[in-house]
């Protein structure tokens, strides 16, 4: 299993498969969010490490102008065991 730490919170586990946003709203952890789709890019996060641990870029990130830094934590899937940090602004 993986992990993923946002904004130099708690780590929390992320299975194989899992969009970050879903491992961290189901851990209890704040978030910013609005749709969930990658429609309204609200989930824009920077990815500290772990970056190799994700799925290639969506097209919905591909549309946000998203480049591997930045990726949506609604779409970035988790696709091999990492420690994953990311940061959202407050």
């Amino acid at each position: 299993m993986a992990s993923v730490q946002l904004n130099d919170g708690r780590a929390v586990p992320v299975a194989l498969g899992q969009d970050l946003l879903a491992a961290l709203l189901d851990a209890g952890e704040p978030a910013l969010y609005l749709c969930m789709s990658g429609s309204c890019g609200r989930c824009r996060c920077r990815v500290v490490a772990g970056g190799a641990a994700l799925a290639p870029l969506s097209e919905a990130e591909r549309q946000h102008g998203c480049d591997g830094e930045q990726r949506l934590a609604c779409q970035a899937r988790v696709v091999r065991e990492a420690e994953i940090v990311i940061e959202q602004p407050v």
